[in-house]
């Protein structure tokens, strides 16, 4: 498979930044995210618990998914437990599934706190608000989590690029939002996050063979930046 366009390589040129730049440009980024989030909960759009329950949620699918595909896949030439000969079916096979579950779990935990604030209120959009307040505990989980990974690849000194680009269009819209009250920022928002995600996979799947398991560990992490984006740029308030 060839490479469709190498999105972060034209990034990387385009800006020419240094790695002190990009660490840089990754610290003033997750200021601004601080203060997006402090903003939000004072505004009541989010409760602290729930950030902090769906934070260990994808950290936790994160670290496991990571470790499966480090343990039981890896490319040609390394050390793995088990290697398929048909790398792309089964890679695309395990990718199906955890998409499927992320957006199950998604719609389950949305539907719940949408009944939760509907219950015990008169207005007919108090779902909407409630559905609204678990997405943006699920955008900040993601962004806190990809802050954490960001750090411990700066610590390795690898690449950060596919970290920082959904981290600066998260908080490039979160405040054209606030500046503007359009919500259709967050639906532009998971557009673009969605076509570079996809752009970004399918340049390492085509270097590697979809040799890389550990790719597969980024599902939830890129689905819960775009889904709750989606949501918050579609639904009526």
């Amino acid at each position: 498979m060839k490479t469709i366009f190498d999105i972060n390589g034209f990034i990387v040129n385009a800006l020419g930044f240094s790695n002190g730049i990009w660490l840089l440009t990754a610290s003033i980024l997750f200021a601004l995210l601080c203060f997006c989030f402090v903003l939000t909960v004072r505004n009541g759009r989010m409760k602290p618990r729930a950030f902090w329950i769906e934070t260990l949620w994808l950290a936790l699918a994160y670290a496991v998914l990571l470790l499966l595909g480090r343990v039981a896949w890896a490319p040609e030439g390394g050390q793995a437990c088990w290697r398929p000969a048909q790398p792309m079916l089964v890679w695309l096979g395990a990718a199906v599934v955890i998409i499927s579950l992320c957006i199950w779990y998604f719609r389950r935990r949305k539907k719940r706190f949408a009944d939760q604030v509907s219950s015990t209120a008169i207005r007919r959009s108090a779902a909407g608000s409630g559905a609204a307040k678990y997405c943006f505990a699920l955008l900040f989980a993601s962004m806190l989590v990809s802050s954490v990974i960001c750090g411990l690849r700066i610590a390795c000194g690898d690449s950060i690029v596919h970290l920082v680009v959904p981290m600066a269009l998260v908080v490039l819209v979160m405040l054209l939002n606030a500046l503007t009250g359009w919500r259709f920022w967050y639906l532009i928002g998971a557009v673009l996050l969605l076509v570079y995600d996809l752009l970004w996979m399918q340049n390492v799947l085509a270097r590697t063979d979809f040799g890389y398991m550990p790719l597969l560990a980024m599902l939830p992490l890129c689905l819960a930046t775009i889904l709750p984006l989606f949501t918050l740029g579609t639904q009526k308030k």
